[in-house]
């Protein structure tokens, strides 16, 4: 083949690459499209027992690191259930139990400072009853044995941290500190407490320094009461609460608004945060594979109790997802074909939350939900699922040969 031929083949194969490369499809772009189907799915698979469509629904994803724009978010449905108004990427949710996260980098981020110890008898800082059997460490990882205040009569919508705390001293432990597991409330709730006492400072305001501002986590905050930023209106069927005998999954409920916040507050440190899919996603992700804690407490947060092992080794399957394990602050799970990852679930009076990191793929996925009787679980492994299938062809062709 002569110079000038060989060129002009050269050329040609060179335009008909540009040309492939041009109309494939960015890595962000195929995430965010397998996010949108997938979200619209749910909405209608987990709507239909009650011939509904979920209220609302947000999803958020990162796949690549350090890339403008990492993460990848859609929304769907209203923020005004029952009524018709958009949800926007901005809009916020209450995410309930995931805080309990935050509490414990807080915890972990004052072992590591030594403003206290997680072997500390609780008793240091708190008084109740047995407390120089139960430590800091217990309270962490569910092992305490403190019954859960959110689940005894007599607590109120504007129970203070003190009163939920004496709410459980007066009920009967669940068994002898560090035996078992089993998750309580008034474990975090009572963390909160002693971050303050080790400080002097409120757990709010260590919460936003050390994690929300530094992070830019924009779209988080304490809720604290009706002055601060709105949230999106959080929603149930009228047949009462999930999981009560009245409401069975048939036809007929109507999606009716919650408008008394009644865990809002008073869940404090065990579930006072508002955020978005986006912003949680980005705190998970700093918590396991960032700079929030030093390399022991990385490992601390990732490895399960021999007690939650124990509890859990046929620990409840939601769809794909099967909670397999707890550590000292976040939960385990194994989502079918997946593999394993760590994460938290968060459920409050109108809202539903779940976010976990995979530890094979490296991928983060959130969800959130303004509609009480989404499974945020199987939401959340449908959406793994999408997202490791969406994000695998995009990493092959990245991968040089």
């Amino acid at each position: 083949m002569s110079r000038r031929k060989f060129a002009a083949a050269f050329s040609m194969m060179m335009l008909i690459a540009l040309g492939a490369c041009s109309t494939q499809s960015s890595p962000s772009d195929t995430v965010e499209t397998a996010l949108s189907d997938t979200v619209a799915q749910i909405r209608s698979s987990q709507g239909e027992p009650w011939g509904i469509t979920l209220p609302g629904l947000a999803a958020a994803a990162i796949t690549e690191r350090g890339q403008p724009g990492d993460v990848v978010g859609v929304v769907s449905g209203a923020s005004d259930p029952p009524g018709d108004t958009a949800l926007i990427s901005a809009d916020r949710f209450h995410v309930g139990s995931v805080t309990k996260t935050f509490t414990a980098a807080l915890i972990m981020q004052l072992d590591q400072s030594g403003d206290l110890s997680l072997n500390d008898p609780i008793s240091k800082w708190i008084r109740y009853p047995g407390g120089s059997d139960i430590t800091v460490e217990m309270l962490l990882g569910h092992t305490s044995g403190l019954p859960d205040f959110s689940e005894l009569p007599g607590r109120t919508p504007t129970d203070s941290p003190q009163r939920s705390i004496a709410l459980a001293a007066k009920a009967k432990p669940l068994f002898p500190p560090g035996s078992q597991w089993s998750y309580s409330n008034t474990n975090y709730v009572m963390l909160g407490v002693i971050a303050e006492q080790a400080t002097g400072s409120t757990w709010a305001a260590q919460v936003r320094s050390r994690f929300f501002e530094p992070l830019r986590l924009t779209d988080t905050y304490v809720w604290e009461g009706e002055s601060q930023p709105p949230t999106v209106a959080g929603s149930r069927l009228d047949c009462g609460y999930p999981g009560e005998p009245e409401c069975v999954k048939q036809p007929g409920f109507k999606i009716v608004p919650v408008t008394n916040g009644f865990d809002w507050t008073a869940a404090w440190s065990a579930g006072a945060v508002v955020s978005t899919p986006s912003d949680i996603a980005r705190w998970i992700d700093a918590l396991i594979d960032g700079n929030v804690l030093d390399a022991e407490h990385r490992r601390l947060i990732t490895t399960p109790t021999p007690q939650s092992i124990k509890s859990l080794s046929d620990g409840p399957s939601y769809g794909s997802v099967r909670w397999t394990g707890g550590s000292l602050g976040l939960l385990r799970y194994e989502i079918t074909g997946q593999g394993t990852g760590w994460g938290h679930e968060g459920s409050i009076n109108g809202f539903v939350s779940n976010v976990v990191r995979m530890n094979d793929s490296g991928q983060t996925v959130a969800v959130t939900s303004n509609f009480l009787e989404t499974d945020a679980f199987d939401a959340l492994g449908e959406l793994v699922i999408a997202v490791n299938a969406a994000a695998k062809p995009q990493q092959a062709l990245a991968t040089p040969s």
